[in-house]
């Protein structure tokens, strides 16, 4: 079994692609085991780091009441009024909630919820990424068990530790860098754990990835509808 100790030299070897780790979690008694407190420990440290950032931010900035009534008598001064004013005010006021919670802006109860959100999605994300990269990856004619192929793509996880950086405000960290970084990191892993060649280990790695986006954009979508619906008050 793999020391946590062990982790950050672990990570940084798969951060540079090196098939070291791989090779270690594929031939571990318990990958997906392995995987599985992986995953939770790099989302308990995301999820940490953002909460104080948005905390530090809410503190630098001033309250979201002020910013809504600010940005309403903005649009009432530069519209004629009316009908249409009226309907672009609850419009807005609607989707205010959606837009705190999506910036973190405000909301603190929201925030200390995803200290348990934030890594249980990981987790689940890396549940349908590792399921259906194992499934590519059969298909392409890999040999690798299931568990196998969750532990190499835990891995994948690793360049989300760079939104350890959001705990200072206004610091981002470039969404597209991460994705294109951990599809690179699963490429690697799907290559060690089903010895497969670089091309089909590519389309799965590839594949699962567009699979796991179209399912989180949909399902972020519909978390958005009904947090608009319910005003915020879910």
């Amino acid at each position: 079994m793999l020391q946590p100790e062990n982790y950050p030299r672990f990570i940084a070897k798969a951060l540079l692609l090196e098939p070291d780790p791989f090779v270690e979690m594929v031939d571990d008694d318990n990958p997906w085991i392995e995987g599985l407190f992986l995953c939770a420990c790099i989302g308990v440290l995301v999820a940490a780091a953002q909460l104080l950032g948005s905390l530090l931010l809410t503190a630098s900035l001033p309250s979201s009441d002020a910013l809504l009534n600010t940005v309403l008598q903005s649009l009432r001064q530069g519209a004629a009024g009316g009908e249409i004013l009226f309907e672009i005010e609850r419009a807005l006021r609607s989707a205010w909630p959606l837009l705190l919670a999506h910036s973190g802006y405000d909301g603190v109860s929201f925030r200390l919820l995803s200290l348990a959100t934030t890594p249980l999605g990981l987790i689940c994300q890396w549940l349908l990424f590792g399921l259906s990269s194992h499934l590519f990856a059969r298909a392409a004619g890999g040999q690798g068990a299931l568990g196998q192929t969750l532990g190499a793509v835990a891995l994948s996880n690793a360049p989300r530790l760079l939104y350890l950086f959001t705990a200072v405000p206004f610091v981002s960290v470039a969404a597209v860098l991460v994705h294109v970084w951990g599809v690179l990191i699963a490429f690697r892993g799907l290559e060690v754990a089903h010895e497969l060649s670089p091309g089909p280990a590519a389309l799965a790695a590839v594949g699962a990835w567009l699979l796991v986006l179209l399912v989180s954009a949909l399902a972020a979508a519909a978390f958005g509808a009904l947090l608009v619906i319910s005003g915020g008050n879910l």
